[in-house]
C-alpha cells in the first residue's frame, strides 16, 4: 500500500471544508490538521514529518495565503504548498509562488484536484495553462524561476498546441482519467495491453506531456471531463 500524503488543509468555510475532507480523505491524503486558520504553533506539530502538504482553500485570501506559505515553507524545507482558488490574478500568482507555492489550481474538478495534488508530492509545479500569458504580460524578471524553467509540467500543453487523437486514443485517455491499469483498460475496451501501451505512449507524445498522471489532468482541463463526461 502506498504511503499517504500527510495534508493541512486551511479553509475558513466549514462546509468547504468539509467537503475537501472527504475529497482528499477518498485518496492518499492523511488530514492531520483541517481549520479555518493556523498560527506559528501548528507548525511545531509538523516537525516530526519528512513532507508536508499544505492546501490553501479557496476562501483564504490572497495576502493571508502568501503570510501563510511564506511561514510554512521557512519552517518546511521540504513541504509543498497548494492554493485552491475561484478566480485568479496574475499579481497574486506571482505572489504565491515567490512565497514557495508549488501549486496554484483554479476552480478544478474533484478528479483534477486529486491528480494534481498528486503530481506536486512527486515534485511537479503545477498551474492552469491559461494563467501564463498573463505572468508573461508583467515581464520575465517576474516569473520565479522554478516556473519558468518548469513550463513542461503544466497540465496544459504549450500555447495553440491542439492535438490530434485517434477514436482509440481518446477512449484510452478516458479511462486514464478515470484511473485504469493498462491490463483493466485492455479488457475493457477488448484489445491487448501491450497495444493499450503504445496509445499512451502516442497520447503522452502527443499532449506533450510526460507521464499517464499529467496526461489525465490536460485531459480535464482541456476537456473538463468527468467520469460521465462524454468523449468527442
Amino acid at each position: 500500500m502506498r504511503e499517504a500524503f500527510v495534508t493541512v488543509l486551511v479553509e475558513p468555510r466549514a462546509l468547504v471544508r468539509e467537503g475537501l475532507v472527504r475529497i482528499l480523505r477518498s485518496a492518499r491524503f492523511q488530514i492531520l490538521i483541517s481549520a479555518p486558520s493556523i498560527d506559528e504553533s501548528v507548525h511545531d506539530s509538523l516537525a516530526r514529518y519528512e513532507s508536508v502538504l499544505l492546501i490553501l482553500g479557496s476562501g483564504v485570501d490572497a495576502v493571508s495565503a502568501t503570510r501563510q506559505i511564506e511561514l510554512f515553507r521557512k519552517e518546511h524545507r521540504t513541504g509543498r504548498a497548494v492554493v485552491l482558488a475561484d478566480h485568479y490574478c496574475a499579481s497574486e500568482v506571482i505572489s504565491a509562488f515567490r512565497a514557495g507555492a508549488s501549486g496554484y489550481l483554479v476552480k478544478v474538478t474533484s478528479n483534477a484536484l486529486i491528480k494534481s495534488l498528486e503530481l506536486v508530492m512527486l515534485g511537479e509545479t503545477i498551474m492552469p495553462g491559461d494563467i501564463i500569458p498573463s505572468i508573461l504580460d508583467c515581464g520575465f524578471e517576474a516569473i520565479p524561476s522554478e516556473i519558468s524553467m518548469n513550463q513542461k509540467s503544466l497540465t496544459e500543453p504549450e500555447l495553440g498546441h491542439v492535438p490530434h487523437l485517434s477514436g482509440q486514443e481518446k477512449r484510452v485517455l478516458r479511462f486514464l482519467v478515470e484511473g485504469y491499469s493498462n491490463k483493466v483498460i485492455a479488457r475493457r475496451i477488448d484489445i491487448a495491453e501491450a497495444t493499450v501501451k503504445v496509445h499512451i505512449k502516442a497520447i503522452l507524445r502527443k499532449v506533450r506531456v510526460q507521464n499517464r498522471t499529467q496526461a489525465a489532468v490536460w485531459a480535464m482541463n482541456r476537456w473538463g471531463l468527468a467520469s460521465d463526461a462524454p468523449m468527442v
